[in-house]
């Protein structure tokens, strides 16, 4: 009988991934030692795992290589077949996302716009749906402990799969693929997951393409996620923050007029006029007007062009309705010249409960 180690070292393997294996059904030791619990293999161990080896590389999990193992020549002659249907369908879907994937890598400013990916056909995959939380950079697939934190900077602690693949803060998705709305690029990109199961827990694997990869061609991270629900959650009960907007029209002559985008900055405190904080290319907004009855516009950048919104105000406030959003707003007076800042409350905002960062205006009749 050969020993869990010593199987390890002539499979090349870690002895995790054995016992991980041996969980899974797909390759149990002949004797389990009652009081120790140390494993025993045959030789024929080997065998038997030189084919999971086989039928992993050919992409099948180990639910399908565990129903390999017990089929007859006739039901693994199904199986083989519709594993061949299921790669083709998969080959498909990677085309489209080595098509974007070129595109973002182009020198070209003409990046894949989000709106093209939303044409894709969308297909389920009713498992998903629901919340997951990040548990770390995942090293080994096969050894689902061998993962380590990684900054919340690069991956977001929870994301959550919404019915239909529609949106949640800045992902939507259709089968085996996640698309994150990159804040510094607005466009999609594709990342493909997969999902494994084990002591029946489900957890995703996702080949994840953060914004320095594009930047500077470092290697995708593995990203491994646990499924904390299932639930269909609504717009209302994702959002963090759901500002009051039905509040009462008070007049403010002091912001009425046109007032053209200065900078942008983390907090009031960052604003200098004689240095601005935000490069001028970062900063999307345009300008935003006042008017009377509680009326006002805000232009803003958009890859397709200019675009205005209509919203309202009342004094301290701009209210936005749909995003069911209260901005504040503040004039300073430095110099001699007027400057207004206003919160910018994006889904950073009111998904991700984070801190919104401030628009600075400057009047144009200064």
């Amino acid at each position: 009988m050969i020993k869990i180690g010593d199987l390890a070292k002539i499979c090349n393997v870690s002895t995790q991934t054995l016992r991980y294996y041996d969980a899974e059904g797909v390759l149990k030791p002949d004797i389990t030692d009652s009081s120790s619990g140390y494993r025993f293999y045959s030789v024929d161990a080997v065998e038997k795992y030189k084919k999971i080896l086989f039928y992993k590389n050919l992409g099948f999990s180990l639910d399908e290589i565990k129903k390999i193992q017990s089929a007859t020549t006739e039901k693994l002659r199904d199986i083989l077949q519709n594993k061949k249907v299921a790669l083709s369908k998969a080959i498909e879907r990677y085309k489209e996302q080595i098509k974007t994937i070129d595109g973002l890598c182009e020198e070209s400013s003409q990046k894949p716009f989000f709106a093209e990916i939303l044409l894709l056909p969308f297909e389920n995959d009713p498992k998903v749906i629901g919340k997951w939380q990040l548990c770390g950079e995942l090293f080994d697939e096969n050894d689902l402990t061998s993962f380590e934190e990684v900054k919340s900077d690069i991956a977001d602690k929870e994301i959550i799969f919404m019915p239909g693949g529609s949106f949640a803060w800045r992902y939507f998705w259709t089968k085996g693929t996640l698309y994150r709305i990159s804040p510094k690029y607005t466009f999609a990109i594709p990342n493909s997951y997969r999902t494994v199961e084990q002591n029946g827990i489900r957890y995703m694997i996702i080949q994840f393409m953060s914004d320095d990869c594009i930047d500077n061609g470092e290697d995708m991270l593995t990203l491994f996620y646990r499924q904390i629900d299932n639930v269909a959650y609504t717009e209302h009960q994702i959002r963090s923050n759901i500002d009051k907007t039905d509040l009462p029209f008070i007049d403010d002559e002091s912001v009425r007029g046109e007032w053209t985008v200065y900078d942008y900055v983390p907090t009031v405190s960052d604003f200098d006029p004689d240095s601005h904080y935000s490069n001028k290319e970062d900063i999307y907004a345009v300008d935003i007007k006042f008017l009377s009855r509680g009326i006002c516009t805000r232009t803003i950048r958009t890859m397709s062009g200019n675009a205005t919104y209509t919203l309202r105000y009342t004094k301290g406030f701009v209210l936005n309705d749909k995003e069911m959003t209260a901005e504040e707003y503040q004039i300073k007076s430095i110099s001699g010249k007027d400057y207004l800042l206003v919160q910018h409350k994006s889904g950073d905002y009111f998904y991700g409960d984070l801190t919104p960062h401030w628009y600075v205006f400057e009047r144009k009749d200064n």
